[in-house]
Formats: structure tokens, C-alpha cells, sequence
């Protein structure tokens, strides 16, 4: 119990204004740990599973009581020419460019070289999608990208076209 009073006297010294804003609201002390410990560093799953609570129901609790969170971090995210890129799943960088979604090294190419021929792609020389850098990149044929990288020429479109052939 000890710990909780703590926690109330750090919490109010440091947002005295926002506690008991509802003084009638049930919890208000333990509403008040829980935010003292999101404070100090721990995420609101944290906090959730000390109080056993979900997350969702903690950021509930405080953006009604009108505690403020802390801004959402921003994983993989990239800066180039004023724009915002960020890591898709395949390791790629994705943005959006005057409405319209690009991956970034497009976006690079096409900003030093003007649109990319159709019949072509951007091909990564060190194989790893967010290197950018312009020397980096090589501009090939779409044919030549799948010499490359399969070089049996099969593929799920390849199986299928040979099977229509046989019929």
C-alpha cells in the first residue's frame, strides 16, 4: 500500500491539475498509479497487465480522465526530400508523394532520372531493399529481373500456362 501512496505523491506534484478532475469517479487513486507507471517509462500493456486490465481498457481510462500519452513511436521510418517512408513488411520503404503511394527507391530513381521505363524495374544491387542510396540502384528490364532470379523460368504463372498447353 506503501507503494501506491508514493506513486499519488510523485503523480501529483508532477500533473496536479489533472488529478481528481472528477472527484466523484470511482478509482481516481488507482487510476492515478497506473499513470504514475505509464510515466515512468512502462507502455499501457505493461500497465494493463500489472492492474490486469487490457490495453485498450488503460488508454480508455486515461484519454477520458484526459491524461496525456505519450506520441506513438515511429518504427523504420525515413526522411528523404520532405517526405515520410516507412518499412513495409518485405523490408521495403513506402510513401506517399503528392497522393500517390511509391516505394521509395522509385521515388529516389525517378527524382534523379525521370519515370521509369515501362518494361522496367529498380533492382537493388546488395539485395537489401531499404539501401536507397543512388548507387545502389540499377534500372532493368523486367525480363532480365526474372533471368535473374529464376532462372528455370518456373513460376506459379509458368506452371499454369504450361498445363493450358498440354490440354
Amino acid at each position: 500500500m506503501k507503494s501506491t501512496a508514493i506513486h499519488e505523491k510523485e503523480f501529483r506534484s508532477a500533473n496536479e491539475i489533472r488529478f481528481n478532475k472528477h472527484k466523484k469517479r470511482k478509482n481516481n487513486d488507482l487510476v492515478a498509479a497506473m499513470y504514475a507507471m505509464y510515466r515512468s517509462g512502462k507502455s499501457l500493456e505493461e500497465v494493463g497487465e500489472v492492474y490486469r486490465k487490457t490495453r485498450q481498457a488503460v488508454y480508455d481510462v486515461f484519454r477520458t480522465r484526459g491524461y496525456p500519452l505519450r506520441a506513438k513511436e515511429l518504427k523504420g521510418l525515413r526522411i528523404f526530400n520532405g517526405f515520410r517512408f516507412t518499412v513495409t513488411k518485405g523490408g521495403y520503404l513506402r510513401g506517399t508523394v503528392r497522393g500517390r503511394r511509391v516505394l521509395m527507391h522509385q521515388f529516389v530513381w525517378e527524382e534523379r532520372y525521370g519515370p521509369i521505363p515501362i518494361g522496367h524495374v529498380i533492382h537493388h544491387k546488395d539485395n537489401d531493399p531499404a539501401n536507397n542510396a543512388l548507387g545502389n540502384l540499377e534500372l532493368v528490364p523486367r525480363n532480365e529481373m526474372s533471368k535473374r532470379f529464376n532462372p528455370g523460368g518456373r513460376n506459379q504463372f509458368s506452371i499454369k500456362q504450361n498445363a493450358d498447353q498440354n490440354k
